[in-house]
């Protein structure tokens, strides 16, 4: 039978003591660097990057579909004109292309529904206006 050295094995009490400072070092960093990210002054500075971050990502967003549209409507207002410079609409009336914007707007067209909900908020804003000027005078 060999047999084993304890004395090897089983740490010093100085040993375990600073096994013991260095584990509550490491836990006191991490409580502190806890403390630091939830502190409510961090979280509203988080909170604020994010939502920074996302109302810039949706403007970009925006701004790209509203050039994309406009590029749209250039090209195919440009389209109907034949090289003849007459409209190849068949000679519809205003009122026929409109109830057909109408018509495509509630088919679900992005385009015809683009066009109807800037003609609609560009008329609340103007029956707003009017109302302001007319109460106050």
């Amino acid at each position: 039978m060999t047999e084993k050295n304890p004395a090897a094995a089983a740490p010093t009490p100085e040993e375990i003591e600073a096994r013991l400072t260095d584990l509550r070092a490491t836990v006191v960093s991490d409580v502190e660097e806890l403390a630091r990210r939830l502190a409510p002054a961090s979280l509203k500075t988080a909170a604020r990057s994010a939502a920074e971050s996302t109302v810039a990502d949706l403007r970009g967003r925006a701004q790209s579909t509203a050039a994309d549209l406009k590029a749209r409507l250039r090209s195919d207002a440009a389209a109907p004109l034949a090289s003849t410079g007459a409209p190849t609409d068949g000679g519809l009336s205003p009122r026929e292309r409109i109830q057909r914007l109408l018509d495509d707007a509630r088919d679900g067209d992005p385009q015809a529904l683009a066009i109807v909900t800037g003609l609609a908020a560009a008329l609340a804003g103007l029956s707003a206006f009017a109302l302001i000027k007319a109460l106050r005078h």
